[in-house]
C-alpha cells in the first residue's frame, strides 16, 4: 500500500537531486501546478507508471520547471502545495493504474522553498497498466494516456513513454519473471517444499544460476 512520508531525504540528498543538471532515467521532474489541475497530473500519472515499472522505481519533484533546456526549482505556492495531499494524489493514481501503484509522499525543502516528492517503487508482482484514457480538450487534443497502455522509462532519452523498443520489453519482462518464480518459491516454502536459498536482485550469485539450483540442473 501507500505510504506517507516514509520516504524523506536528507537536505543534502534532496538538494543533490533538484540540482541535477538533467533528469536521469530514475528522475522525472514536473513544475509548480495544482493537483487539480486534470492535464497536469494526467502527465504526473504518466510518470508514475514508468516509475512502477522501471526496476527499483523512482522519484518525481514537484516544483522544478524546464526553461530553456535547463532546470530551474521554482516550488510550488502555497495553495498549489495544498492540492498535493497524500489522499488525494493515492485516489488520483488509484484511478489510472492497475494494479495499484506503490508510492511514498513527502514534503521536501530546499532554499526556503516546499516541494512535493512522489517516490515510486516497482510493482510487486505483475507490470501496471493504464486503465483509464486522458486526452486534453480543444484545440490540443493530445493523448496524455491511453486505456490498456504499458508505460516504461525508455532507455534512449528520459521520458516516459508506451514501450518503445524489444530491448525495453525484455527488460520488463525479465523483472516480472523474476518476481515470479521469486514468488512461486516463497509459496513453494510455505507449504513445505525444499527450495535452496535465493539472493536478492544484484546479490552475488546471478539469477540464472539460482533459477538452475531451484530446478536441480
Amino acid at each position: 500500500m501507500a505510504r506517507e512520508a516514509s520516504a524523506v531525504l536528507t537536505d543534502e540528498q534532496f538538494a543533490a537531486l533538484v540540482t541535477l543538471p538533467y533528469e536521469p532515467r530514475n528522475v522525472e521532474f514536473k513544475g509548480a501546478w495544482e493537483r487539480t489541475d486534470p492535464g497536469f497530473f494526467a502527465k504526473v500519472v504518466r510518470a508514475c507508471l514508468g516509475m512502477a515499472n522501471l526496476r527499483g522505481g523512482g522519484q518525481i519533484v514537484i516544483g522544478v520547471d524546464e526553461y530553456g533546456g535547463r532546470l530551474n526549482s521554482v516550488g510550488p505556492s502555497a495553495a498549489q502545495l495544498a492540492t498535493w495531499r497524500y489522499d488525494d494524489v493515492a485516489a488520483g493514481l488509484a484511478a489510472y493504474a492497475d494494479p495499484h501503484i506503490s508510492f511514498d509522499h513527502a514534503i521536501q525543502h530546499y532554499e526556503g522553498k516546499q516541494f512535493v516528492l512522489l517516490t515510486i517503487h516497482e510493482f510487486a508482482e505483475l507490470p501496471v497498466l493504464c486503465k483509464r484514457s486522458y486526452q486534453e480538450p480543444s484545440p490540443e487534443r493530445q493523448l496524455i494516456l491511453r486505456d490498456g497502455a504499458c508505460y516504461v522509462r525508455s532507455r534512449r532519452k528520459p521520458e516516459t513513454s508506451e514501450l518503445p523498443t524489444r530491448i525495453e520489453m525484455r527488460e520488463l519482462l525479465d523483472l516480472a519473471i523474476e518476481k515470479g518464480v521469486r514468488l512461486f518459491i516463497d509459496r513453494a516454502r510455505a507449504v513445505g517444499l525444499a527450495v535452496p536459498p535465493v539472493a536478492p536482485p544484484g546479490g552475488d550469485v546471478p539469477f540464472e544460476e539460482q533459477i538452475r539450483e531451484t530446478e536441480g540442473t
